[in-house]
Order: structure tokens, then C-alpha cells, then sequence
């Protein structure tokens, strides 16, 4: 499902990056936590928007998720009788999305998709090695961060306790690029356990998306402020009409 093109220069994928499709936890990191509770609906009849592990309706027809829904993804898990065609079961039924590695001039690598995806589309998940929060801490440097803390569920000025670092393991997302006007946002969701903790992270379209646009999601959504605009070390070539010149 997935190509590498370089029209650009001689560059090649880092030798030092392995390709997984979950977390790699850190042995700081515990088990997740939480008691699973299957569903009620039957295995013939399937889950509708009444199953109790939805709770709300966030996926329509087809499995698109409904993107005003910016609160957590409860899909059903091993407990519950149905299968995994169950329309409850988006994320982990995988990615079906070929997409394509490719060279750009001024932002390194980046991903597009070979095929059209609708609003609401599931294109994947972030995976990478799962850190604690101090252990993310020394891994922060001024180079370009893979780093994502799993904060989809922390209150206001509280801080993320775990964290997912892309930079020498993940998948594909290890290459989406940085826009201020992006096709893609990520959700929290949880499949195989309740620990707020550690929830999966995923992308959605939020949009159509056409065949050969590049993937992109929004590294800083509250965005640098202009007093400190000059002093970032991140800066910006998304080119969108809005783009703040600057991401950290």
C-alpha cells in the first residue's frame, strides 16, 4: 500500500526508522488499566447507534466519523459479539488507504494519497515507542520533534503523564508534514482498554481530500504567538493562505 518517490534529490528513508503498527512501550510505561464491558448488541443484528460502547453516534454511514465530534472514540472491543464488521470497529480494522512517500524541496519527506477520501475517512493510526513524560522530556531537542503527548483526555493545565515519540519508530504518520490549514485531525480512541492514559491517537480526513493531495494535520493548533514568532526555530512552507510562517 505504500511507495517511496523522490523526484527531488538523492535522498533515501533513514536507515535508523522501523516501521511498526502499535506502541513500543517503554518498560517506565505500565499496562493500561480500566475494566472492558461488551455491548449488548447481537452478533447478527450488529451494533447501531443505540450500542452502549458508542455511547454517541460518532460514525455515520459508510464509517465515516462525524468531525464535529471532538470527544474520545469508544469502539467495541474483544468482548463484545460482533464481528469485526461491526461499524463500531473502524480504527482497528486498519488502514485501507495506498498512499505515497514522497520527496518534497523544502519540507523533507512527505505523504500523499493515491486515491480520494472522503470527510470523516479513517487514514490511520500514530504509533511509535510510548514514553513517560520524563522520558520524553530528554528527548526533546531543536530539531524537528515526533513527539505526541497522549492528552486527549487531561483536564486544563494539567500536564500528559505518557507521550508517543515517531522519530526512529512508527508507521507512515512518521512522515505526515505540518500545514496551518490542514486535511487531517486526530482523535482519541480507545479499543482494547479504558485507561485514559493511553488512548490510541488517529487520523481522520476533515475534508474531501483528492487524489495526490499531500496529508497533512496541524502540528501547534493554538499556534505560536506573534511575540515569539521571531525566536522559533520551527519555521513553516505549508503555503497555505493562512499560514503562520512559524509552527513552535
Amino acid at each position: 500500500k505504500l511507495r517511496v518517490v523522490n523526484r527531488v534529490d538523492a535522498a533515501e528513508l533513514p536507515l535508523d526508522f522501523s516501521y511498526v503498527d502499535g506502541y513500543v512501550r517503554s518498560t517506565q510505561v505500565p499496562p493500561p488499566s480500566g475494566v472492558m464491558f461488551p455491548c449488548s448488541c447481537g452478533r447478527d443484528t450488529g451494533c447501531g447507534a443505540d450500542c452502549e460502547c458508542m455511547g454517541v453516534p460518532y460514525y455515520g454511514e459508510g464509517g465515516l466519523l462525524c468531525t464535529d465530534y471532538t470527544g474520545p472514540i469508544y469502539e467495541c472491543n474483544d468482548l463484545c459479539s460482533c464481528t469485526m464488521e461491526c461499524p463500531n470497529r473502524v480504527v482497528q480494522r486498519g488502514n485501507t488507504v495506498e498512499m505515497d512517500i514522497f520527496r518534497t524541496p523544502k519540507k523533507g519527506w512527505g505523504v500523499s494519497t493515491r486515491r480520494a477520501l472522503r470527510k470523516g475517512e479513517y487514514v490511520c493510526r500514530y504509533t511509535g515507542e510510548l514514553l513517560s513524560y520524563s522520558e520524553a522530556e530528554l528527548r526533546m531537542s531543536s530539531d524537528t520533534t515526533y513527539l505526541f503527548d497522549l492528552d486527549k483526555e487531561v483536564p486544563p493545565g494539567s500536564r500528559a503523564r505518557f507521550t508517543v515519540d515517531a522519530r526512529s519508530f512508527g508507521n507512515v504518520s512518521h512522515f505526515f508534514n505540518h500545514s496551518c490549514e490542514p486535511n487531517m485531525a486526530i482523535r482519541g480512541v480507545y479499543i482494547g482498554h479504558l485507561d485514559p492514559r493511553l488512548h490510541e491517537l488517529a487520523f481522520f480526513a476533515i475534508r474531501d481530500i483528492q487524489v495526490g493531495e499531500e496529508l497533512t494535520f496541524d502540528y501547534n493548533p493554538s499556534g505560536p504567538r506573534a511575540a515569539d514568532a521571531e525566536e522559533s526555530t520551527f519555521h513553516c512552507f505549508c503555503k497555505a493562505p493562512s499560514c503562520r510562517k512559524f509552527i513552535f
